[in-house]
């Protein structure tokens, strides 16, 4: 699993600036493995099922943000590629919806779990040493695409503590 030591992610994190949607990606990347991380190393049952809950719950966020948001806008940049990381992404949704209403401390959902992790690590992968880069070189004003995914975020995480705060009251 790359670290924030690989140069290959620092020098493509470097080369963006606190605005740029990409930054908000590899933030989003970062924790996506740090959870990932912990799912698989942690020893407690607790902490386990803890990372694994909050792990579905940022991957699904981030797959919601690119899909909607991010690729339709860098589509035109380099559409086969663009149409290859939406299909990683299906896969992605595909174990995302197995694991749907499954307890996540359930024997069943551990080797979801891996696939997923192994599925999203890979897609983080293609999107770091594929796509960035030419977003980089690219001739695309990236700045209102970061205020949309903002924006996005945003409602997405209001949607979901309304729902949290309805299920609380049930």
């Amino acid at each position: 699993m790359p670290t924030n030591t690989d140069p290959t992610r620092r020098m493509t994190q470097d080369a963006f600036s606190d605005e740029h949607p990409v930054k908000t990606l590899l933030r989003d990347h970062n924790l996506v493995r740090k959870l990932a991380d912990h799912y698989l190393n942690d020893h407690s049952e607790g902490a386990r099922k803890q990372a694994a809950t909050q792990l579905v719950q940022a991957v699904h966020n981030l797959e919601r943000l690119k899909e909607t948001v991010f690729y339709p806008a860098v589509r035109r940049v380099a559409p086969n590629l663009v149409a290859h990381l939406e299909e990683e992404s299906l896969d992605v949704d595909d174990v995302l919806a197995a694991l749907s209403g499954m307890a996540l401390d359930d024997a069943r959902a551990a080797p979801l779990l891996r696939e997923l992790i192994d599925a999203v690590l890979n897609h983080m992968r293609d999107e770091e040493t594929q796509l960035f880069p030419m977003l980089r070189h690219a001739a695309l004003d990236l700045a209102p695409i970061g205020l949309e995914m903002r924006s996005f975020e945003a409602n997405l995480v209001h949607m979901q503590a309304r729902r949290s705060d309805r299920m609380n009251r049930h």
